[in-house]
C-alpha cells in the first residue's frame, strides 16, 4: 500500500519539473507525463494497467472527473472579451475542422476496405481535439489571448460534437432510421440548453453567495455544483461539459455581472479571486494524473504495424482537415503567423476518444477493436501538437533560432575577410542586444512579481481590516441589545 503513495509523490515532482522543462524549452508536458505513465505500467509493469485492472475499469469514471475540473479552469481563465471577440470564427473553424476530417477519414476507410459508417464512427471519435490537453497547451504556448480564447473555444465543441456524432452513427448503423432533421435538433439543443443551464446556474450560484455570506469552503461547494449541474445537464441528453465551461466562464468573469445583481458585491468577488487561485493548484493535480492516466493505458499491443498505419493516414488527414480550415478561417491579418501555426498544429486527441472507443456501444455496432487504433492517434496527435509548440511558441521560437544560427555559419564559411569581420561584429552586437533584452524580462519579470505579491498582500488586509469592521458592528448590535434589555 504504502509504495502507491510514493509513486503519487513522484507522479507530483514529475509534473512539477516538466513544466519547468517546457517554460525552457517548450517541450510539453503531455508527452513527458504520458511517457512516464507507459513506463509506469506497459513499460516497468509497476503499476498494473491490464484491461482487466482496476485502473482500466474506472476509466471513464477518471476521464470524466478530469474533463469536469479542466473544462471549468479553462472557463474560469478565460478573458470573456477575448471568447465573445473569436466566438463567430472559431465556431465555424471548428464545425470545418470536424466536417472537413470526418469527410477524409471516411473515405480513407472506405478505400481499405471498411463500410461508410465504421469509417464515419472512426472519423467521429478522433475528428476532434481534446479540451482538456489543449487548455494545458494553450496555457504556456505563448500566444495572444484571442488566440487561446479560439483554441479553447474550439476543444470544448468538439468534446461534445464527437460524443453527439459517434452517438448518431452507432444509432444510424443500428436502425439506419435516423433522418436530417432529427440529427441537426441533437446537435442544436444539446448545445442552446447547456449554455442556458451554465450561464443560469452561475448566476444562481453567485446570488447564493451574497445571500448566504458563503465564505468557508467555497471552493468546495463551487465544484459540487459543477459536478452537479455536469450530471443534471448529461442526464436531459445536452451537453454537460459544455455547461460546465460557461459556468466557470461566468464565474469568471463575474465583477460587472455580481455588481448589477449583489447588495454585497466585494464578497463575491473576493471569493471569486480565492477561487481562481485555489483552481491553479487543483488544475496542476489534476492535469498531471491524467495525463499519466492516459499514458498508463497505451498496451504493447497497440504498437503493430497496420495499427500504426492506419493511426498515421488517420491524423495526417486530421492535420490536413485542419490545415485547409486554418486557411479558410484565419486567413486575414487579425492573427499573427505565430498564432496560425500554432493553431493549425494543436491537433491533440484524448479524452473523448478515448472513452468513445473503449464503449461497450461501438465495439458492439462496428466488430472491430477501435481502441488500439485511436489510442495511437492519441499518441501521434499528441507528437504534432508537441512539436508545433516546441517549434513556434515564445517570442523567437527554437526554429528560427536554428534557422539564423545554421545561416550565420553558411555566411562565415563563405565570406571573404573583410566581409567575416563585419559578420562577427553584427553577431556581437545581436549577442549584445539578447542579453540586454533577457535583463528587461528579467526586470519586468521581477517587478511583476512584487506588484502581484504586493497585490495580494493588500487583498488580505483589506479582507482582515473588514471582518474586523464587521466584528466591531456585532459588538455595537449586541450592546444596543443589552441597553435595550436593561432600559
Amino acid at each position: 500500500m504504502f509504495e502507491y503513495f510514493f509513486i503519487i509523490g513522484i507522479v507530483i515532482i514529475i509534473g512539477f519539473l516538466a513544466t519547468i522543462l517546457f517554460e525552457r524549452t517548450r517541450i510539453s508536458t503531455v508527452l513527458i507525463l504520458m511517457t512516464f505513465g507507459f513506463l509506469l505500467g506497459p513499460g516497468l509493469g509497476i503499476v498494473d494497467a491490464t484491461e482487466e485492472s482496476l485502473i482500466s475499469q474506472i476509466s471513464a469514471f477518471i476521464a470524466t472527473l478530469a474533463l469536469i475540473i479542466l473544462l471549468f479552469d479553462g472557463g474560469m481563465m478565460l478573458d470573456i472579451t477575448s471568447v465573445l471577440k473569436t466566438v463567430p470564427k472559431s465556431t465555424l473553424f471548428t464545425f470545418i475542422v470536424f466536417i472537413s476530417t470526418l469527410i477524409l477519414i471516411t473515405v480513407f476507410c472506405v478505400l481499405v476496405g471498411w463500410s461508410l459508417l465504421q469509417g464515419a464512427l472512426l472519423g467521429a471519435i478522433v475528428g476532434g481535439t481534446s479540451s482538456a490537453i489543449v487548455i494545458a497547451m494553450a496555457d504556456r504556448a505563448g500566444i495572444s489571448k484571442e488566440a487561446k480564447a479560439f483554441l479553447t473555444i474550439e476543444s470544448t465543441i468538439t468534446d461534445a460534437l464527437c460524443i453527439i456524432t459517434a452517438m448518431v452513427v452507432v444509432e444510424m448503423i443500428m436502425t439506419a432510421s435516423l433522418g436530417a432533421g432529427e440529427i441537426g435538433n441533437m446537435f442544436l439543443s444539446a448545445f442552446l440548453i447547456a449554455l442556458f443551464m451554465g450561464a443560469v446556474t452561475a448566476l444562481i450560484w453567485l446570488f447564493a453567495v451574497d445571500k448566504l455570506r458563503i465564505e468557508k469552503y467555497f471552493y468546495m461547494l463551487t465544484l459540487a455544483v459543477a459536478l452537479i449541474l455536469f450530471s443534471l445537464t448529461e442526464g436531459i441528453n445536452a451537453s454537460g461539459g459544455f455547461a460546465v465551461f460557461i459556468f466557470g466562464l461566468t464565474l469568471g468573469n463575474s465583477k460587472s455581472v455580481i455588481r448589477s445583481i449583489t447588495k454585497n458585491p466585494e464578497l463575491a468577488i473576493t471569493s471569486t479571486a480565492t477561487l481562481k487561485k485555489f483552481q491553479e493548484e487543483v488544475t496542476f493535480f489534476v492535469r498531471t494524473f491524467f495525463f499519466v492516466y492516459v499514458g498508463l493505458l497505451l498496451l504493447p499491443s497497440y504498437f503493430e504495424w497496420n495499427i500504426l498505419g492506419m493511426a498515421f493516414m488517420a491524423t495526417l488527414l486530421g492535420f490536413a482537415g485542419r490545415k485547409i480550415s486554418q486557411k479558410i478561417v484565419m486567413g486575414g491579418n487579425e492573427f499573427s503567423k505565430q498564432d496560425k501555426k500554432i493553431v493549425a498544429t494543436t491537433m491533440p486527441r484524448g479524452l473523448a476518444a478515448a472513452v468513445l472507443a473503449t464503449s461497450p456501444a461501438v465495439v458492439i455496432v462496428t466488430g472491430l477493436d477501435f481502441a488500439p487504433i485511436v489510442f495511437i492517434v492519441i499518441l501521434f496527435s499528441n507528437v504534432v501538437a508537441t512539436m508545433g509548440v516546441f517549434l513556434y511558441s515564445g517570442r523567437n521560437p527554437w526554429w528560427n533560432r536554428i534557422h539564423d544560427v545554421l545561416l550565420l555559419l553558411w555566411d562565415k564559411l563563405n565570406a571573404p575577410d573583410e566581409e567575416l569581420e563585419k559578420i562577427e561584429k553584427r553577431e556581437a552586437e545581436a549577442k549584445d542586444e539578447e542579453e540586454k533584452r533577457k535583463r528587461e524580462m528579467k526586470k519586468k519579470k521581477d517587478e511583476k512579481y512584487k506588484k502581484k505579491k504586493k497585490k495580494v498582500v493588500v487583498e488580505e488586509l483589506e479582507w482582515e481590516v473588514k471582518k474586523e469592521e464587521e466584528e466591531i458592528e456585532e459588538l455595537k448590535q449586541k450592546l444596543e441589545e443589552e441597553k435595550e434589555k436593561k432600559a
